[in-house]
């Protein structure tokens, strides 16, 4: 009898302990460090911090792609422009990765506006403003303003519609200013341009509702109007301009017209590259874009220049 309940209680301790030993998590798995996400979503322009659960001893952040996602040695991941990236963290035993993907923002659309391009024409060297041709309005897309195409032109500049909801509206037409006592150099007009850098900072919102009128250029909204006020600001609003479509011509302070549908100006220029600063890129003022002469000839361009 004594035997049988031996065996029994023998029987029963084996099993707890059974039960215990399988029921018990595993002293590794539950000490073993983890990240805190495995994947995110962010805006550009936004950040978040990548964190290690337990201590892992020192750990190494390193971006697949700078460009989309960059991360600190904190682990502090900030969005750059829209696309994917990999964070991979390292300790000395072990590797965790985060994939991010950035997003940009929807923007709300704008009423279109008109944006009329450039007569391309030679100008005569007179003071008295260029015949303007009228567009139909346009929608923006993407960084550009794209303008249609031209009508013949008109013996005077098209009259400016006075109910358009635009903001930077001069109420007035600037008088023309007289070209600078001494001739205008490369090396002057980097410096004019340069010394705007503090007027229209990086990254200040320029859209299609930005509106300049220049005697020369006539009328112009974004990015177009933009580069015309910075050309008449070098150069005068009375120097006249002439066209071609020559990169090796091409020097500091001309206005170019991007595949008709974008305008610049030319802040350098190097060996089969120019830099330029811009209105309604992505909305805003850019300053130091590069551009290939390669890009310039499969987009298709027109040089202004006022040399």
């Amino acid at each position: 009898m004594n035997k049988k309940i031996n065996r029994a209680l023998t029987a029963g301790v084996i099993t707890l302990s059974l039960t215990a030993t399988l029921t018990q998590p595993s002293e590794a798995d539950a000490s073993s460090p983890k990240t805190n996400r495995k994947k995110a979503t962010l805006f550009v322009g936004k950040k978040c911090r990548l964190k290690i659960s337990r201590r892992a001893g020192t750990i190494t952040w390193k971006s697949s792609n700078k460009k989309i996602a960059s991360v600190n040695k904190k682990g502090l991941v900030r969005a750059k422009k829209a696309g994917t990236a990999k964070i991979t963290g390292k300790s000395a035993k072990k590797k965790w990765t985060c994939r991010i993907t950035v997003k940009n923002r929807r923007k709300k659309p704008q009423r279109p506006v008109a944006s009329l391009a450039p007569v391309p024409t030679k100008q005569p060297a007179t003071d008295s403003p260029i015949g303007i041709a009228t567009t139909s309005p346009s929608k923006k897309t993407g960084s550009a303003d794209k303008p249609a195409a031209p009508n013949r032109p008109l013996a005077t500049p098209a009259p400016v519609p006075t109910k358009r909801p635009v903001t930077n509206r001069p109420t007035t037409t600037p008088a023309p200013t007289k070209r600078p006592d001494t001739s205008v150099t490369e090396d002057s007009a980097c410096a004019t341009l340069n010394s705007l850098r503090s007027t229209y900072p990086e990254g200040m919102s320029l859209t299609n509702s930005y509106y300049y009128h220049s005697p020369r250029f006539g009328n112009g909204y974004g990015c177009y109007g933009f580069a015309a006020k910075l050309s008449d600001t070098v150069f005068g609003t009375s120097q006249p301009f002439q066209t071609h479509t020559s990169f090796d011509q091409i020097r500091v302070g001309d206005h170019i017209r991007i595949g008709n549908s974008h305008s610049v100006i030319v802040l350098t220029k190097g060996n089969g590259f120019i830099t330029v600063v811009e209105g309604n890129y992505n909305s805003s003022v850019h300053w130091d874009r590069k551009i290939t002469s390669a890009s310039l000839s499969s987009s298709g361009f027109k040089v202004y220049t006022r040399y």
